[in-house]
């Protein structure tokens, strides 16, 4: 009865003994491989499954199961075709010898759907992931079109003014001798006042930010030719350079004034982080598309420094208009411009603390191919 029953069920079954010797072998499962009975018989567990599944682990250790184990193994039908099988492994004694009764689902279809359903969810928490990206960014587009109309405004209204102090400063200064008990207070008048007007200089790039005008630049001869201008700043904080540049970077189509401008905005950030001494370090490699899971190949521009670093609760502000962490020494459009600048030559730029110490600045521009 018991042998009639296990003929009869549609599911492939094995009994084998504890070396893994097939003893009795259903007809599910001559159906299940193409192989017959007799063929079962002459064969061992492994010699059903794929040739990279025969040095699996269980199959050495039969004799050790205790209680009922399952696991996937590809089996090799007889026409050389494989599949994936869910098997169970029942231990049991028959006239006090270990024995192991064995019931084999072909899961494959199962498996390809899971696999299926796991990409279909990554493929959802990247679609999500970008989706909110591109929230922040129009959120952010919006909060900028706002500032740039704003300060725009507050430019034309106060240029003028400012242009006419400063000038009839500068003439008082002119007119009376230095060692006037007046003199320090109307430089300082001066200086504020010029401040006033780089703020107002800032207000209108940031909101008149005009489009590049393209053409082939050398980007490694633009980011040589930025440091010399900054030698001054650099010597003074007694900063020292380091260059990781990698010669073959090929020519790219881009606005060399305003990717320029860039450059020294960032790279004047780090220098002021370092104001007794530090290490200003600057990067050029390429970037593959495999490597990045973009669409195409970038140059990637990394500056950073050794400075005290920015806070957690203000790194992700770095780029709002107007936010600054130099107090009254800063705007706080330098970057908000610089973000501009490179979404418009279809670039990305990151800023992040490093390991140990100091901040690392990112700057991604696409290549054509």
């Amino acid at each position: 009865m018991f042998k009639t029953m296990m003929e009869e069920v549609s599911i492939p079954m094995i009994i084998a003994d504890s070396k893994g010797r097939i003893i009795f072998a259903n007809r599910w499962l001559e159906k299940s491989l193409g192989y017959t009975r007799q063929e079962f018989l002459k064969s061992k567990l492994r010699d059903l499954c794929a040739p990279y599944e025969k040095i699996r682990y269980i199959f050495s250790s039969l004799p050790d199961i205790e209680r009922t184990t399952e696991v996937d193994i590809d089996l090799q039908q007889k026409n050389d075709e494989i599949f994936t099988a869910s098997i169970s492994f029942s231990p049991f004694n028959y006239r006090q010898t270990p024995h192991l009764f064995i019931i084999i689902r072909d899961v494959t279809a199962r498996r390809i759907r899971e696999v299926k359903n796991r990409e279909d969810e990554d493929r959802y928490r990247r679609l999500l992931a970008e989706r909110n990206l591109l929230q922040n960014q129009l959120h952010r587009s919006s909060k900028v079109a706002f500032m740039g109309e704003l300060a725009a405004g507050i430019a034309h209204e106060i240029n003028n003014p400012l242009g006419i102090i400063l000038g009839f400063v500068q003439d008082i200064l002119d007119e009376i001798p230095s060692d006037d008990s007046l003199f320090e207070s109307i430089k300082i008048i001066e200086k504020e006042t010029a401040r006033c007007v780089d703020v107002v200089k800032n207000l209108l790039d940031f909101a008149r930010l005009k489009p590049p005008e393209r053409i082939p630049v050398n980007i490694v001869e633009l980011l040589e030719g930025s440091i010399v201008l900054l030698t001054p700043g650099i010597k003074k904080n007694k900063v020292s350079i380091k260059k990781n540049l990698k010669e073959k970077i090929p020519t790219i189509e881009l606005d060399p004034q305003l990717i320029q401008q860039v450059f020294l905005n960032v790279m004047i950030n780090a220098v002021q982080a370092m104001p007794d001494t530090g290490v200003l370090t600057l990067g050029i490699d390429l970037v593959y598309k495999e490597q990045s899971h973009e669409s195409g190949n970038l140059i990637q521009i990394s500056i950073s420094d050794t400075g005290n670093g920015i806070s957690e609760k203000n790194i992700h502000r770095v780029f709002d208009p107007f936010f600054t962490t130099k107090g009254s020494k800063g705007t706080g459009l330098g970057l908000s411009v610089c973000q501009r600048i490179m979404e418009d030559h279809c670039g990305k730029i990151s800023i992040e603390n490093r390991k140990g110490s100091g901040t690392i600045c990112t700057l991604y521009f696409p290549i054509k191919d």
